[in-house]
């Protein structure tokens, strides 16, 4: 009978073994120049723990890469792919949006510059992560990222302690929690998965490893990217094989967890409860209310094709000329408030129909292959970064972008590569 189980349950270290040989093997078969490409996409979350410029040429070089390699290949398949179509379009609406703002030329460079984030989701789709094996790789490589992040930031609570209650290594910044969020996200959907409905031995690791990950999420006070993290583990938990006594264990014991960690360190429940239900955007009382809701005040001026993309900042205080404009932050802090204010009621539809396509395409995963667990919580990924009732960082923008569309990329090549090796 236990020779039966190990038969059925192999070890851990055997399958990294396999992984690696896998690894290995589809390296070896690819030309000297493509093998270059691949190796620098599988560093890509150790790039991201250096800084956003390092990360934002990572990004745009496979980026373009992609597009010279189709373009001398003559492989133009993965135009006809509909989420693809769909980014196109949006596009469209935003260069549309550009001509017809106050601010055409800044307007059109950004838009140009944020087509390189979508860009990167059809490069790593349709290129980089169409071997499998190459896919399982990169989210190795993104769980072993997430896990030197961790460590970093256990070892700032150590030597130097939160700051306002939250943690900013390696950037001196206030976003580690962006990166746990979302940069780990598909490979902390995939752990929880698994700690759900693996065999014991493996479901027992990835439970540990998921918990310690979750609570290093709490350390660093950014509450938004808790609740992606926390609300996406759980998705994932039912797409894929969930037992249920070990989804009531699971989630009993994170709560646990969460509150063990109030109860040590009194400021985290008042940031994560007091000053959370404080500043809910349900009232005037509340700066995110006041932030989000002074978008539509200010789409009306061009209510079609709005602002212009990422005009916002610039437009607003010229726009309101009176004492709200103290609201007009950097951008809304919601993405489709933002849509309808930089890009129209035009804009607003096609990005919606752009997520809306990104989601679908990603489902496919789940309903072609819902046996494979990376198939099957592709999903999960661009549902936590696109539900529209949450505040948001700006749409339009760089550092955030990077993170969020480099795991969509990858829900992405997971749905099409998975499916199309089921279909073998």
């Amino acid at each position: 009978m236990s020779e039966n189980k190990k038969l059925m349950e192999p070890p851990v270290k055997l399958v990294l073994w396999e992984l690696w040989g896998g690894l290995s093997s589809a390296l070896s078969r690819l030309p000297l120049l493509e093998r270059g490409f691949h190796i620098l996409w599988l560093l890509g979350p150790f790039i991201f723990l250096i800084e956003r410029s390092p990360a934002d040429i990572w990004l745009s070089l496979l980026g373009v890469a992609f597009v010279v390699r189709s373009v001398l290949k003559r492989e133009g398949k993965w135009l006809r792919v509909f989420w693809v179509k769909a980014c196109f379009l949006f596009l469209a609406v935003c260069v549309l949006s550009s001509a017809v703002s106050t601010m055409p030329y800044y307007a059109l460079s950004e838009t140009i510059i944020w087509f390189r984030f979508p860009l990167f989701a059809m490069a790593t789709a349709f290129w980089l992560g169409t071997d499998k094996r190459l896919l399982y790789a990169m989210l190795i490589s993104t769980a072993l990222g997430m896990f030197v992040m961790i460590g970093i930031l256990t070892a700032e609570m150590i030597i130097e302690g939160q700051k306002g209650g939250r943690l900013s290594w390696p950037y001196d910044d206030l976003v580690p929690g962006n990166y746990l969020s979302k940069v780990g996200l598909p490979a902390f959907a995939i752990m929880v998965a698994l700690a759900v409905g693996a065999k014991p031995r493996l479901a027992a690791i990835m439970s540990g490893l998921s918990l310690i990950s979750i609570i290093l999420s709490i350390f660093t006070g950014e509450r938004i990217n808790f609740l992606i993290r926390a609300c996406g583990g759980m998705l994932a938990a039912l797409a894929w094989k969930p037992n249920w006594r070990r989804y009531a264990a699971l989630i009993i014991i994170e709560v646990c967890a969460v509150l063990a960690v109030f109860v040590i360190n009194p400021s985290m429940h008042t940031r994560y409860v007091d000053s959370f239900i404080d500043q809910l955007p349900t009232g005037s009382h509340s700066t995110y209310y006041n932030t989000i809701f002074t978008g539509p005040k200010v789409a009306g001026e061009a209510l079609f094709l709005g602002l212009g993309p990422a005009t916002y900042r610039d437009i607003c205080p010229k726009v309101l000329n009176s004492p709200d404009k103290e609201y007009c932050s950097n951008h809304p802090h919601n993405f489709y408030v933002q849509l309808i204010t930089e890009t129209g009621i035009i804009g607003l539809a096609s990005g919606s129909f752009m997520f809306a396509c990104i989601i679908l395409a990603a489902f496919r995963g789940w309903r072609k292959n819902r046996d494979n667990v990376v198939a099957a919580t592709a999903f999960v990924i661009p549902i936590a970064f696109f539900f529209p009732i949450q505040t948001t960082a700006d749409f339009f923008g760089q550092w955030n972008n990077i993170f969020m569309w480099s795991s969509v990329a990858l829900a992405l090549a997971a749905a099409t590569t998975l499916t199309t090796e089921q279909k073998k």
